[in-house]
């Protein structure tokens, strides 16, 4: 099949509705928000733009183009659903689907997922001009949340038809038109709380078609949870979790069994996020999580694997590629499961060893220990220190730190790491000094050794103009 005959043919006719247009307008949306916020600072604002009216977050499911063409990337058996869930889709934004190309065959698979990729490289050849952008403003939570419930929109988190987990509702809102309202602090990259939990919703528990992310204050994504409670179809966050599907008496007891045969004499080493190190820093956390992967590996190289995500060995090889970066001495045999046994395997784990929650606490109190060291001031109130400005409110704070999270941030703190070590210092809290500095100043903690530390910092600057 000659993909590139149709992708000539679909760019010609007609332009595409569906693709990321933020890749190419990055800076100028940002710029926008930028100076609105400064002139605005208690509103909230977001941009848009005319052309692409609706920006999909998952550019291999399917594009749709102005005159109707819908490109869909699924298996014959699957394609009815897949192009449901399109037509719904696009209805609820006043589109309909003329023309339809999909794989007739598996043969075609292939080739339809390189058009879905290909139309995804040419998109990031269009020009976005400032007047393709619409920049969206908002002076409360509730105005927002009436431009997110417009249409009889449905809040699916919240919707007792739908059987979400509800440790998602304090992160992110999704709609029915596809509008996703994500909370600032979990926006994609470097951030406290990460975005692994929000990744593996988006790629693997999603199956509804979902536009690129909103990010928004906190007090948004409240408001909207609060609106939705004024409508017959919402479900209360305790309810819903009554609702989800438990595990299954026969479910366990094959579990339990697994476990028992499995776990003797084996030692877990997913129990953090194995990291993959390029030249001299680590690569992206999700190339590995155990969350995100759904996976368990030992340190005899059995890979045990959870078949809902794994029946389709390209994806077992791709796993298998990056985790033999991570570990390149070790040889896996791999075993797929039912997906219920990789949560209970962790479970079991964690009775023999310590977990990721276990290991970043420790973690803590020794940054709290150094602190106190490095800068002279006691214990406690170095502890203080240390989690605020790992990002938590105080220690009790930090002690509700979840698994996932806790993975998360150590794969943080081994970035810094590296980090420190590039750079030659001794240890990240001299790196990070001057924060530490400003941390104590704000709280008036006295502190005896700022002499020694600014020694230590001006040995260090003298040593980098020196590389």
């Amino acid at each position: 099949m000659n993909t590139q005959n149709l992708l000539g043919k679909l760019f010609n006719e007609a332009n595409c509705l569906t693709y990321d247009w933020y890749f190419n307008a990055r800076r100028k949306a940002e710029k926008m928000c930028e100076q609105f916020i400064l002139e605005n600072p208690h509103s909230f604002c977001f941009v848009q733009n005319k052309k692409v009216p609706l920006p999909l977050l998952k550019h291999t499911d399917f594009q749709y183009f102005s005159n109707g063409s819908l490109v869909i990337c699924t298996p014959p058996m699957y394609a009815d659903k897949t192009i449901n869930l399109a037509r719904k889709f696009l209805a609820l934004h006043g589109y309909v689907v003329n023309d339809i190309y999909a794989p007739q065959n598996k043969e075609e698979l292939l080739d339809y997922f390189k058009l879905l990729i290909d139309i995804h490289d040419k998109t990031k050849e269009l020009p976005v001009s400032d007047d393709d952008l619409i920049l969206r403003t908002f002076n409360s939570p509730a105005e927002f949340a009436d431009y997110c419930f417009d249409g009889c929109n449905v809040l699916l988190n919240a919707a007792k038809d739908e059987n979400y987990d509800q440790k998602y509702r304090k992160m992110f809102a999704l709609f029915s038109n596809g509008l996703y309202v994500v909370d600032e602090e979990y926006k994609h990259g470097d951030s406290f709380h990460g975005e692994v939990e929000t990744k593996f919703f988006e790629n693997r528990i999603c199956e509804e078609p979902m536009m690129r992310a909103i990010y928004v204050p906190r007090m948004y994504l409240q408001a909207l949870y609060q609106r939705a409670k004024h409508y017959n179809w919402y479900i209360a966050s305790e309810d819903a979790t009554k609702n989800l599907p438990q595990i299954k008496t026969t479910e366990l007891a094959i579990a339990e069994k697994y476990a028992e045969d499995i776990l003797p004499n084996r030692l877990c080493i997913s129990i953090t996020t194995p990291r993959i190190i390029y030249r001299d820093i680590f690569l992206d956390e999700i190339l590995t999580s155990p969350d995100y992967h759904r996976y368990v590996l030992f340190d005899d190289g059995k890979l045990v694997l959870s078949q809902k995500y794994y029946c389709e060995e390209i994806r077992q090889k791709h796993l298998q590629e990056d985790l033999r970066r991570s570990f390149p001495l070790i040889k896996f045999t791999v075993e797929l499961v039912p997906d219920y046994c990789i949560d209970y395997l962790y479970q079991e784990i964690y009775k023999r060893q310590k977990n990721a929650r276990d290991i970043y606490l420790e973690m803590m109190r020794q940054k709290a220990m150094l602190i106190s060291e490095v800068f002279g001031v006691p214990i406690i109130l170095a502890q203080d220190v240390a989690v605020q400005f790992a990002g938590w409110k105080d220690w009790s704070d930090m002690e509700t730190v979840s698994i996932t999270h806790a993975r998360h941030l150590i794969a943080m703190q081994q970035n810094l790491d590296k980090r420190v070590e590039k750079n030659g210092y001794k240890n990240d809290v001299i790196y990070n000094a001057m924060s530490y500095f400003d941390l104590l100043k704000s709280q008036n903690i006295p502190y005896e050794n700022a002499q020694a530390v600014y020694q230590q910092l001006k040995a260090n600057l003298a040593k980098a103009k020196n590389r």
